[in-house]
């Protein structure tokens, strides 16, 4: 059986909450340098269609900006990929129970502050709450809102102590297993290649020994 490989169509959502999965969008964490998933402003909207940031509608006016205003997009495909790298350093240092650097928590701040001016709720009739996102720019930055809401919500959440670390990709997941056992990002993924490393291993030192003894 071969390992497990990740393009963007077959990327995992595993991370358990939008902002790690975001956080999520490359290959390998310990690889240098980073393979992408999202190189382009047409991935960023593959990867937010199957996340479902924005509704179909609203994928078709992303479509017709990037088509009107090329180098803008990439322009801010440049400052969303800035931000994840934000957000990775963060929820990183969490999973290792450590305390995130001061000059990242401002950074998130200031993200948050501009996120939070186009936030508003709703109570209907029914008492039921909506989260209302108003004027929805146009343009790509517009998908990092919800990520970025999406990031406080689980930093001021006690699910935050549930961040882990894939040993395997590094990629950061929230284990919401009862006795918090959880090993890897995906156990047919991560798991099973680990599984089937340490099985080449051992028969490898098996193989090792039989020669010795012969």
């Amino acid at each position: 059986m071969r390992p497990f490989v990740r393009t963007i169509e077959t990327l995992e959502l595993d991370g358990g909450s939008l902002c790690l999965n975001f956080v999520n969008s490359v290959r390998n964490r310990f690889e240098d340098p980073l393979f992408e998933f999202i190189v382009t402003p047409e991935d960023l909207i593959l990867w937010g269609s199957r996340t479902q940031i924005f509704e179909k509608n609203y994928k078709g006016g992303l479509e017709n900006y990037i088509l009107k205003n090329q180098e803008k997009a990439k322009h801010d495909l440049k400052k969303i990929l800035k931000t994840r790298e934000l957000l990775y350093r963060i929820f990183r240092k969490l999973s290792q129970k450590e305390t995130p650097e001061d000059k990242d928590i401002l950074l998130f701040n200031k993200e948050l502050s501009l996120v939070l001016r186009h936030l508003s709720l709703e109570i209907t009739d029914s008492l039921e709450i909506k989260m209302i996102w108003d004027n929805q720019p146009s343009g790509l930055l517009w998908t990092l809102f919800p990520i970025i809401k999406s990031a406080f919500d689980l930093l001021i959440s006690d699910l935050r102590n549930r961040i882990k670390e894939c040993p395997q990709c590094g990629w950061l997941y929230l284990d919401n297993s009862k006795n918090n056992s959880r090993l890897w990002c995906n156990m047919k993924t991560c798991g099973n290649t680990i599984k089937i490393k340490r099985y080449y291993e051992k028969k490898k030192t098996r193989a090792g020994r039989q020669h010795k003894i012969q």
